[in-house]
């Protein structure tokens, strides 16, 4: 669940500064830029929310666990 966190926020950000065109930041020297970040971030949350779905339903739909166990 952090991770699928970590990935929003970044993903949330990267929208926020692309809306407002800024690419003042550093991170655009950075190899891979924001933008093929942004991409794979978006690729990685699809494929990590299949496996949450997958284990959520395994464990706490069809097993006896629960979110409120959970920290």
């Amino acid at each position: 669940m952090k991770e699928r966190e970590r990935l929003i926020r970044y993903i949330q950000n990267f929208e926020k500064l692309e809306k407002v065109e800024d690419r003042s930041a550093e991170e655009w020297t950075e190899r891979p830029n924001p933008v093929v970040r942004y991409q794979l971030y978006m690729d990685y949350l699809a494929a990590l929310l299949k496996v949450m779905r997958n284990k959520y339903n395994e464990e706490y739909v069809w097993g006896n666990k629960k979110l409120s166990d959970l920290e």
